[in-house]
């Protein structure tokens, strides 16, 4: 039993191509499937061209016919680990935590450590119940080394609502971050759409034909000497990595971020920053359920206050 099955039929008049090059552009951007997934899938055997096993060299010259099989990922028990959760607000229908940083967020088939999702399933082991096997009460991410404000939902009524909420935009999040370099402007929005990147698919980037559409307001809310700055940051729309890409193409790159920070790699070094200074602050929505105004805000780390600390006592 296969995940997926994809068939192709080649272009009888295409350059001569490479099928590795040839299958991650047609499938790799619906997919999310990186270039070295696909290489395995051709070393294994998933991966067929006119009823053939082929190689990762091997060059389509037009006409042939391409099978791929992905397999599906093996099933695995997700089993409750308690941890110290620090939780902002709960009811029976939703909670709001302060996801510490270096915390996953779900599992993947990329990683079989501990995550936030075995935290939650000992925590409210109600959510079991809910209808998703894989990923039980998350109805948005942080990424592993951001910190801050996360809503888990604890029935079904609430999960399919705050899912409905976030594809309208109707739930606001307001990030803090502390960044290399300070903006120009007091205020400014970032429109720029947002893509996997075709040299690092584990990258995201601006310059892509395939992009969506992300929106970023920021607000300048410390600027330390002419080194550094702390910003609030609102996302409108959530699209992967979208607060570390749309500042870094700016010349703005969150300190500490081993991905698109590199230009930061001296000051991460001189501010002890282990991980990407960024933090969701606040969250601001309407109860799912009761209709309520609810607004929640997450203490910044120690963490973040230490670099800050430092950026401010440099400036004196």
């Amino acid at each position: 039993m296969t995940e997926n099955t994809y068939n192709f039929d080649v272009p009888d008049e295409i350059p001569i191509t490479r099928i590795d090059t040839f299958i991650v552009e047609k499938i790799s951007e619906t997919s999310k499937i990186s270039r070295s997934r696909i290489a395995e899938l051709i070393d294994k055997g998933f991966i067929t061209v006119d009823n053939e096993k082929c190689r990762r060299s091997t060059k389509l010259r037009g006409g042939e016919k391409i099978i791929v099989n992905i397999p599906a990922p093996p099933t695995r028990e997700l089993v409750p680990v308690k941890l110290e959760l620090d939780i902002i607000f709960q009811d029976e229908h939703l909670a709001v935590i302060n996801k510490p940083a270096g915390l996953i967020v779900h599992p993947s088939p990329t990683t079989s450590e501990t995550t936030l999702v075995h935290a939650l399933l000992y925590e409210f082991p109600d959510i079991a119940n809910l209808n998703d096997d894989e990923r039980p009460g998350i109805v948005h991410r942080l990424d592993k080394d951001t910190s801050g404000c996360l809503i888990i939902a604890r029935t079904e009524e609430a999960r399919l609502k705050l899912v409905e909420m976030f594809s309208k935009r109707e739930i606001k999040k307001e990030y803090y971050a502390l960044i290399k370099n300070v903006p120009r402007e007091t205020k400014f929005e970032i429109n720029k759409d947002i893509g996997r990147s075709s040299h690092d698919r584990k990258k995201m980037t601006v310059n892509t034909r395939k992009g969506k559409n992300a929106l970023t307001q920021v607000t300048l809310i410390e600027q330390f000497d002419t080194i550094a700055s702390a910003l609030s940051v609102n996302i409108i729309t959530g699209r992967t990595h979208q607060i570390r890409v749309h500042l870094a193409d700016m010349g703005l790159p969150v300190i500490g971020d081993q991905t698109y920070g590199n230009a930061t790699k001296v000051l991460t070094k001189k501010t002890g920053a282990e991980r990407q200074m960024l933090h969701a602050r606040k969250i601001s929505f309407c109860h799912p359920i009761t209709g309520e105004k609810l607004s929640f805000t997450a203490k910044i780390p120690e963490d973040i206050s230490n670099v800050r600390r430092f950026l401010a006592e440099k400036e004196e």
